[in-house]
């Protein structure tokens, strides 16, 4: 009990450090005000704290990608706790955060048939659905309730704006790093990284590497079967910042010395020295972090969105101790800012009968709703949580599977040195031709300098036309 207070000491730090960097009023209210003409207005829904006497509630219908035992679920059963005699409930829809689910929810979104509110976990998807009449322009709504986000999220927030609009609330810290095996670390003789380039990464990386066949265990996973291009974005934002594929709106920057350097990282760990599963080997035997890493295969992994995989020891038992470092830099002094930002935007389908429900849900679990979610390794966003029990509930009964120094330092602790995207200008097409020419790089197909300049090429032109 003594180790956890002192790690709520440094979270309660944390998040003055927090308050004090973005001016904010952690205890401040959010204010109720009338509906306005210009607002969908839900019968039978009342705010917090009126009741009502319609016995039929509104219900609304939340989707996400986080499995509903992972918290979602836990988080609909308190709100419909607490708004039993208020007039809302809530229901929670799972769908898989792949290409196959996230169309599953867009079709839903556009024919405005089983989806309230829902979560978007990427700022491309962002902008395709804020442009595509998918995600409700929420600025109405905030003036109305003055629930400004800059005094919840600072300025940070205004970030994730499309075209200068919130179409969303963003509820997730995200700060990512190298997941690492701490138990082959020792065993190797490695100190858990602090500070680490490209070179030294690589190096660990054969030293962790052993074995042939079925019982090799390789230095790292790149889980290149999931996303192709955050595995090169995530290295060279450390250095370049929050737009790491673009020099401007209308040039692309896969021609840069950084991102050509994460590349050739990625793929010579892939094809030269065989520490990591070939992007071949992941796709064609459907690899995983869980398959990988919880399974022993692999003493690092890339992100640390495992985590509420780590603490399911029912699903993935294993005995070794999780720690998390920093991503590599290309050399030392270059790490210019943290790879991190708000994650877990909560959008409001515009087509929704129940606008008015869905935003209390919204404002609610942003502000009050998501500890049940931090056991399964979301840390919430706004500065309105406490950060003792914020530490708390993220190791929750897995304090003999992860570090709790390097899971506060890295996934907890908040940067004020964000690589923030600005420039979204044709986000998803550029990343299509990017993955395209990637996937053309790691199965050996092209080189490396081929390949990106030939997505160059492409990208560029199709943002200049």
């Amino acid at each position: 009990m003594r180790k956890w207070k002192k790690l709520g000491a440094l979270g309660m730090a944390s998040l003055m450090a927090v308050s004090v960097m973005t001016g904010c009023q952690g205890s401040q209210k959010t204010q109720q005000a009338a509906t306005s003409a210009d607002t969908v207005k839900t019968e039978g829904a009342k705010t917090e704290g009126e009741k009502t006497d319609n016995p039929a509630p509104v219900v609304l219908r939340m989707w996400g990608g986080v499995p509903a035992e992972a918290g979602p679920q836990a988080v609909c059963d308190n709100f419909n706790q607490l708004y039993k005699d208020k007039g809302i409930q809530v229901e929670y829809e799972r769908f898989v955060n792949d290409d196959t689910g996230n169309l599953k929810l867009e079709t839903n979104l556009l024919s405005g048939d089983g989806v309230d509110l829902y979560m978007t976990y990427s700022t491309d998807a962002l902008t395709k659905r804020a442009e595509g009449n998918m995600a409700l322009d929420l600025s109405k709504l905030i003036a109305r309730d003055n629930f400004q986000l800059t005094n919840y999220f600072g300025t940070l927030a205004e970030a994730y704006y499309i075209n200068g609009k919130p179409y969303s609330i963003p509820t997730k810290l995200d700060q990512y790093g190298i997941v690492l095996n701490q138990d082959m670390f020792e065993a190797a003789g490695i100190e858990i990284p602090t500070e680490w380039t490209f070179d030294e990464f690589r190096e660990i990386a054969k030293k962790l590497t052993h074995g042939d066949g079925q019982d090799k265990v390789y230095g790292m996973f790149w889980n290149s079967q999931q996303d192709l291009t955050y595995l090169f974005t995530y290295l060279a934002a450390q250095t370049n910042g929050g737009d790491p594929m673009y020099k401007n709106d209308k040039e692309t920057s896969f021609d840069d010395p950084v991102v050509i350097k994460s590349v050739e990282l990625i793929n010579n760990m892939m094809n030269v020295d065989k520490t990591s599963p070939t992007h071949t080997d992941s796709v064609t035997q459907k690899l995983s972090q869980e398959s990988m890493f919880l399974t022993g295969k692999s003493a690092m992994t890339v992100g640390p969105w495992i985590v509420r995989s780590i603490k399911d020891q029912a699903s993935y038992p294993h005995e070794f101790k999780t720690a998390f470092a920093p991503y590599p830099v290309v050399e030392k002094g270059q790490r210019k800012y943290t790879q991190g930002g708000y994650g877990d935007h909560l959008c409001i389908n515009p087509k929704s009968q129940n606008i008015d429900a869905a935003w209390e849900f919204a404002k609610w679990y942003a502000t009050k709703g998501m500890l049940p979610v931090v056991e399964g390794g979301r840390v919430p966003a706004s500065n309105t949580y406490n950060a003792l029990e914020v530490t708390e509930a993220f190791v929750m009964g897995a304090e003999n599977y992860l570090d709790a120094e390097t899971t506060q330092k890295i996934l907890i602790t908040p940067a004020d040195n964000y690589a923030v995207p600005s420039i979204t200008n044709h986000i998803a097409e550029v990343k299509k031709i990017a993955v395209e020419e990637l996937e053309g790089i790691f199965i050996g197909k092209q080189t490396v300098e081929d390949g990106m300049k030939k997505a160059k090429a492409r990208a560029d032109e199709l943002l200049q036309k």
